[in-house]
């Protein structure tokens, strides 16, 4: 497989940034540079994912004439005041960019002519499906921002989304980067579960070359809200979080491997090509991927698309059972994935 050169431009400017000033920095990810297409950034709010990645888009542009594409889960994101209006503001501020970098509704233009292109352009997942046409050699980065949504509501095929993206816009150039940020809002995402991935606990950066995607936990970082500052008592008092990990999610708490003698439920479950079967003892019901045997298995799916002469989609009432053994707190998953892809098929909100 080709690699990288060492003038990636992207590597070049995220070793200038050095430490940030001890703001987030990509010191800790810089060395999977060559390992990794897909970066995802995972961890606490206010500690400047956003403004790193703001900056380098700036400079990719003036320095090496190369845009950004900047992506959202929703489209009504990219369309409010409060996103519109102050993208620009910390770059203007910091000088990151010039006063007369103006922002339109497909983006961010380097001057007030209306027949300029952006030079970091807009895309949501939840319109994937309208960016067709070429690939667009300009575009080196895709920046995709608070993936993991407060409100926990993803775009429909909102993984399959990204990845479309990324083929549409990339077609394959080795030199691009697509870098996911968030804080750590849940314990599992439609992302983790796509692309089989999950970060591990022991280790800030979890690698996984053989998909090419890095995850990192960020840790150490400088915060804007000091942890001595006195809204930490009001946002304790009303139990808002920082999303720095996952722990910070009350479902992870469901998180349990199924004991020894535990009874296979009679049916497997497929969601996105993978099998899923529920173990019962004591009461409880454990969740786990299968690989063994389907010889004389019923398998039903909750996707149209997985349907087929062996592959049943679910009825109702097997819907209702999980949501019933959710109510009842009788529901335990073997890993985070797992307990996404579950509930993922009863629950708008996971």
């Amino acid at each position: 497989m080709e690699t990288e050169t060492l003038t990636s431009p992207i590597r070049t400017l995220l070793q200038e940034y050095a430490d940030n000033g001890g703001w987030y920095n990509a010191q800790k990810i810089l060395p999977y540079f060559d390992d990794a297409m897909l970066m995802m950034i995972i961890g606490a709010r206010r500690i400047g994912k956003t403004d790193l990645f703001l900056r380098l888009a700036c400079d990719l542009w003036q320095r090496f004439s190369l845009k950004t594409m900047w992506v959202r889960n929703k489209l009504t994101e990219l369309k409010e005041p409060s996103f519109f209006n102050d993208f620009l503001n910390d770059a203007k501020d910091l000088g990151w960019c010039p006063d007369n970098w103006t922002v339109r509704p497909d983006g961010v233009h380097p001057d007030e002519d209306k027949g300029s292109e952006a030079v970091i352009k807009f895309q949501s997942i939840s319109t994937f499906s309208n960016r067709r046409g070429g690939a667009h050699p300009d575009v080196i980065m895709l920046v995709f921002d608070e993936m993991m949504p407060e409100d926990r509501r993803y775009p429909h095929m909102c993984a399959e989304g990204l990845l479309s993206i990324t083929k549409t816009v990339f077609s394959g150039n080795i030199d691009a980067r697509c870098f996911c940020l968030s804080n750590y809002v849940s314990a599992a995402n439609p992302y983790f579960v796509k692309l089989r991935v999950y970060p591990a606990k022991d280790r800030d950066v979890t690698v996984f070359r053989d998909k090419a995607v890095l995850i990192e936990r960020c840790k150490g970082y400088r915060c804007a809200i000091l942890e001595d500052n006195p809204w930490n008592r009001v946002y304790k008092a009303a139990g808002v979080g920082n999303y720095a990990d996952e722990e910070e999610d009350e479902l992870i708490k469901l998180i349990k491997p199924p004991p020894k003698g535990a009874r296979p439920q009679p049916y497997l479950i497929q969601s996105d090509g993978l099998l899923y079967r529920g173990w019962e003892k004591n009461g409880l019901i454990y969740y786990t991927e299968y690989r063994g045997d389907t010889k004389d298995i019923h398998i039903w799916t909750p996707n149209l698309k997985e349907c087929s002469d062996k592959v049943k989609l679910i009825i109702p009432f097997m819907k209702k059972d999980i949501e019933l053994n959710m109510q009842t707190g009788s529901l335990r998953f073997k890993n985070p994935n797992v307990m996404f892809v579950i509930l993922n098929m009863v629950f708008e909100t996971v």
